[in-house]
This record gives C-alpha cells, structure tokens and sequence, in this order.
C-alpha cells in the first residue's frame, strides 16, 4: 500500500509504527554497543575493525529478527532496506550478508561465545521492555 493512498488514520498509524521502530532500534543499537564494548556511533559508522563489523552484524540480525513490518493479513520481518537506514544509509545488500553471516554462526555448535552475547543482548532488551511496562 502506497502511502499516498492511506487515509488519515492509516498514515497515523503508520507514523507511529516508524516512531516505535526508531525507539527498538536505538535500543538494539544500545544494547549492542553496550554488549561489545563499543560506542554506539560506531554501529553507524563505517569502520571495519573485526569487533565494530560482527557488532553491527549482530545488531542487523537483531533488528532483522525483533523489527516487525506490517501486512494485509500478517507481520513480516522489516525489509532489508529500512534496518540500512537505520544503521547509517547502508545498501540493503550489506544488510542481507550481515543477517546471514550471523544467522549461519548462530545455527554453528563451534560458536558458542556469540551465541551467547546474543541470548545476552535479546535477554537486556527483554528486561528494557519489562522495565517500560512496570
């Protein structure tokens, strides 16, 4: 659906629907720079250190798995597109391989210490929502 064919409500929603993304996003950003020690301008950034790169991957992953987009009769993972806007104008493709790299070392036995920085990071932004809602 086009936002120009939305009517008033419609596009409010979708306008809050943004605003809730941008809020997750900023969250996973945090939670994620927090997790790996680095600044969160770094994730934004366009260093490739090996501890900044698999830090931003995590943080594609993260927003690709916990980001929702809504459709006619369901929810759908937000488009490769929107989480390269919200991590510093990157093309959907780097979003696609960052997803990827990570999912692929998640589902690896061998790598057990990113697994758990991610059970970490989602286990923090769980416990932020916990908080909100208190």
């Amino acid at each position: 659906m086009q936002p120009d064919s939305l009517n008033e409500g419609q596009r409010a929603a979708l306008r809050r629907l943004q605003r809730a993304q941008l809020t997750e996003a900023r969250r996973i950003r945090q939670a994620v720079a927090d997790g790996y020690g680095v600044p969160v301008g770094q994730l934004r950034a366009t260093g490739r250190t090996r501890e900044v790169s698999e830090a931003r991957q995590v943080a594609m992953h993260a927003m690709r798995v916990r980001l929702r987009w809504p459709l006619a009769t369901r929810t759908a993972p937000v488009p490769f597109g929107r989480i390269a806007a919200l991590l510093g104008e990157r093309d959907h493709s780097t979003i696609m391989h960052g997803v990827a790299v990570i999912a692929a070392r998640l589902g690896d036995d061998a790598d057990g210490c990113l697994r758990y920085t991610a059970r970490a990071i989602h286990a923090t932004l769980h416990a932020t929502y916990e908080d909100d809602a208190a």
